[in-house]
């Protein structure tokens, strides 16, 4: 699966445009179609890469707006940073959507557990996208997501996770061997093949599952390893 960088997308005006920018609409479709979805029981993929700057943010919008939007599918896209700012203007900064079309989602009798009080949720409006991030930018504890993440899973069909860089956090390597899979995100021009067969060791290491890799940025050298990833 291959992506190349692009500008940034155009505001947001409804459902069926929620634009991917970075990746081929086709190709996430194609995965999304092979993924063993079911309602009530939310499968959970990780997007990660081994430093900033890659594209990890933009690569986990596209695969939310193409499942959330076009598709239809109940997704949640959950950063693991906190904000920047406020809350709304953190999502939009981070992932094109603005402001106006983020509307708290509504409650539900099936919603026995409530969130964690250290988060926010909003929903897009005319779509089955929601986003969650922290309220604050201190970072919480693995069981703290894990946990969090549990009470997540009976609400959507797809949940994706904007993960921190390796070299940031280990955050995003401490909750692979909880979720279904990790998608590794890999900048052509700045990602070290050393550094991408470390990450994907210190994933497996914890038993964690690798379901691919999206190579971003692609102009030049790709690391070998990458291409005996399943994808």
């Amino acid at each position: 699966m291959n992506g190349t960088a692009s500008s940034p997308p155009p505001s947001v005006g409804n459902a069926s445009t929620l634009p991917p920018h970075l990746i081929l609409e086709t190709e996430i479709k194609r995965l999304l179609y092979m993924l063993p979805r079911q309602k009530s029981n939310a499968i959970v993929l990780q997007f990660i890469a081994t430093q900033s700057g890659i594209g990890t943010t933009s690569v986990a919008r596209d695969f939310s707006v193409v499942s959330g939007g076009d598709m239809g599918v109940e997704t949640l896209l959950i950063s693991l940073d906190g904000p920047i700012g406020s809350f709304e203007e953190s999502i939009v900064r981070k992932y094109y959507i603005p402001a106006s079309r983020l509307i708290a989602p509504a409650s539900s009798a099936s919603d026995a557990q409530p969130d964690g009080d250290w988060l926010q949720v909003r929903k897009v409006k005319d779509s089955s996208l929601s986003i969650a991030m922290p309220s604050t930018d201190a970072q919480k504890h693995p069981i703290d997501w894990i946990e969090q993440i549990k009470k997540w899973k009976p609400r959507y069909e797809v949940i994706f996770i904007d993960a921190p860089p390796l070299r940031a956090s280990y955050l995003g390597v401490a909750l692979s061997s909880y979720i279904d899979a990790s998608i590794i995100v890999i900048g052509a021009e700045e990602t070290k093949k050393s550094e991408a067969k470390d990450l994907i060791y210190r994933i497996e290491e914890v038993k964690g599952n690798i379901l691919g890799a999206v190579f971003n940025k692609r102009r030049s050298h790709i690391p070998s390893i990458l291409y005996h990833l399943p994808i």
